[in-house]
C-alpha cells in the first residue's frame, strides 16, 4: 500500500493541473458506438465495428482516430475537441489500425535479424579479449565500467551484469538449463551468455564497449561506433513500441539517431528531423543494416508493398510517419 501511495504522489506531483475526479461512466460497446456516432463518426459496417471494439477496445482504437478529430483555434493555439471532422469513417480507422499492426510485425521481423547479427558480432569481438570479457571492467569503456547511475547508486556495468545474470538464471531455454546443471559454479562465457540478452541488454553493452571494439563492428556496416550505437538505441525504442503493441505509424521515436553525411543512400534524410525521428527514419536505417546482415532479403520489397496499402483519407498521410516525397524511388529501396 505504501508503494501505491508513493506512486500516486509521484503522479500528482508531475501533473501541473489541479486534480479532477474521474466521472465518465462505463459504456457497453453499443453505447460506445452511439457516442462516437453522435460526435460525427460514420459507421458504415456496424457488425464489423462492433466486432472490432469488442476485440481491440475503445481506448486503444481512440489513438488511431485522433487525427480525425476536429480542432478549433484558441488563445494558446489549436484545441482538439471530441467531435470528428466531416468524412470521418470508422472503417478507415480500423484499416489504419490493421495497417499499423502489419507495420509493427514487419519491423519486428527486421529487428530480430539485426539483433541476432549484432549479438554474434559483439560476442566474437569481445570474446577475443577473454571468454568473460563482458564481465571484466578492464575490457570495457571506462564510462560504462566505472560510472555510477545517480538514481540506482550502482556502477552501470554492475547494473547491467545483475540484469543479464538474472535473465540467464531465469531462462527456460535448454542451453541455459544445461549450462546451469553442468557448470553450476561458473558464469557462462560471452558466446553463451549473449543468447539470453534482450535487445536492450545488447544495446547497453555495445555502447559500453571500448571505442576500438565498437568501431570494428560498425565498420562492417560502413559506420562509426558512435553512429551505430545511436542507431541501436533508436531500434531498441522502436522495438519496445512494437513489442508492447503500441501505435507506431506516426509516433515520434525519442532516441534520435545520428545521420552520417557520407552514407549516400541516407542522404535524402539529411536535415529532415521529422523523417529521422519517426517510423520512416527507423525503417530507413533498418533497411540499411539489413542490406549488410541479409543481402538477399526481400524485406525492402515487402515494406514498400505494405506502405503502398496505407489507407486513403484526406485526414491522414504518410508524411505524419516521416515519409518524404519520392521516398520509394530512393536507391535505399531499390
Amino acid at each position: 500500500m505504501a508503494g501505491a501511495s508513493a506512486r500516486k504522489r509521484t503522479l500528482r506531483s508531475s501533473n501541473p493541473l489541479p486534480p479532477v475526479p474521474y466521472t465518465k461512466p462505463y459504456l457497453a460497446v453499443p453505447d460506445q458506438l452511439a457516442l462516437i456516432r453522435s460526435r460525427g463518426m460514420a459507421i458504415s459496417d456496424l457488425p464489423k465495428a462492433t466486432e472490432m471494439l469488442n476485440r481491440i477496445g475503445y481506448y486503444r482504437l481512440s489513438g488511431y482516430w485522433y487525427p480525425f478529430r476536429a480542432s478549433t483555434t484558441g488563445a494558446t493555439g489549436a484545441v482538439v475537441g471530441d467531435s470528428f471532422r466531416p468524412g470521418s469513417d470508422l472503417g478507415t480507422i480500423i484499416d489504419l489500425y490493421i495497417f499499423d499492426k502489419k507495420l509493427r510485425l514487419l519491423m519486428m521481423d527486421a529487428f530480430e535479424r539485426i539483433e541476432i547479427a549484432l549479438r554474434v558480432q559483439i560476442a566474437l569481438t569481445l570474446g577475443r579479449r577473454g571468454a568473460w570479457a563482458h564481465r571484466d571492467p578492464q575490457a570495457l569503456h571506462g564510462n560504462f565500467a566505472r560510472r555510477t547511475d545517480p538514481k540506482a547508486k550502482k556502477v552501470l556495468h554492475q547494473q547491467w551484469l545483475q540484469k543479464t545474470d538474472d535473465q540467464f538464471n531465469a531462462s527456460k531455454e535448454e542451453f541455459a538449463k544445461h549450462f546451469r546443471r553442468r557448470y553450476s559454479d561458473d558464469n557462462p562465457p560471452i558466446w553463451i551468455a549473449c543468447e539470453a540478452w534482450d535487445f536492450g541488454a545488447m544495446s547497453h553493452l555495445y555502447s559500453g564497449m571500448q571505442i576500438v571494439d565498437r568501431d570494428e563492428i560498425a565498420a562492417e556496416y560502413g559506420l562509426t561506433g558512435d553512429v551505430l550505437a545511436s542507431w541501436i538505441r533508436n531500434i531498441n525504442v522502436a522495438r519496445n513500441v512494437c513489442a508492447h503493441h503500441s501505435r507506431l505509424w506516426n509516433k515520434p521515436i525519442p532516441a534520435q539517431p545520428v545521420w552520417p553525411a557520407r552514407v549516400s543512400d541516407l542522404g535524402h534524410l539529411s536535415g529532415n528531423i521529422a523523417a529521422q525521428t519517426r517510423a520512416y527514419g527507423t525503417a530507413a536505417l533498418t533497411r540499411y543494416l539489413l542490406r549488410q546482415t541479409s543481402p538477399a532479403t526481400s524485406w525492402g520489397a515487402r515494406f514498400k508493398g505494405l506502405i503502398f496499402s496505407f489507407p486513403t483519407s484526406p485526414m491522414i498521410s504518410l508524411a505524419s510517419a516521416g515519409f518524404p516525397a519520392g521516398w520509394e524511388a530512393q536507391p535505399l529501396w531499390a
